[in-house]
């Protein structure tokens, strides 16, 4: 598989596992060091920052069951590094209703390392004020 195809694996990945709630393969699309950053839940960089996220991420969607959908992937590969983005729409369904929670745009930077793609930092930018996570 060429790089752009590896990373465009890695953003599914990312999306199943935090809507499957399979969070710790979640973290496996982090280097080492990675952080995730956005407006309503700060930076949250390093393994055990993440798991801290994690944490909170669940308690706050324990009731729902979340759906994000990615479009306009871009990515400029130079190397064993690479800076990405894309559209992200964050839907939750609760008793059968499901509301659209967020719309807005993932900024990445990524490394290759062990031959594996990986998010370096993720940051997260909302249209509006919707859904935290």
């Amino acid at each position: 598989m060429d790089d752009l195809a590896e990373i465009q694996q890695l953003y599914s990945r990312y999306n199943w596992t935090m809507d499957e709630k399979r969070h710790d393969e979640w973290l496996d699309c982090f280097t080492e060091e990675g952080a995730v950053e956005g407006p309503n839940f700060g930076r949250h960089a390093g393994r055990e920052q993440l798991r801290q996220f994690i944490v909170k991420y669940r308690a706050e969607t324990a009731m729902f069951q979340t759906r994000h959908v990615i479009s306009n992937i871009n990515v400029d590969i130079q190397g064993d590094r690479a800076v990405g983005s894309c559209y992200v729409l964050h839907f939750r369904t609760h008793r059968g209703r499901t509301e659209l929670s967020a719309i807005g745009t993932y900024h990445d930077q990524l490394r290759k390392v062990g031959g594996r793609w990986l998010f370096t930092e993720r940051k997260a930018s909302w249209d509006y004020s919707g859904s935290p996570l």
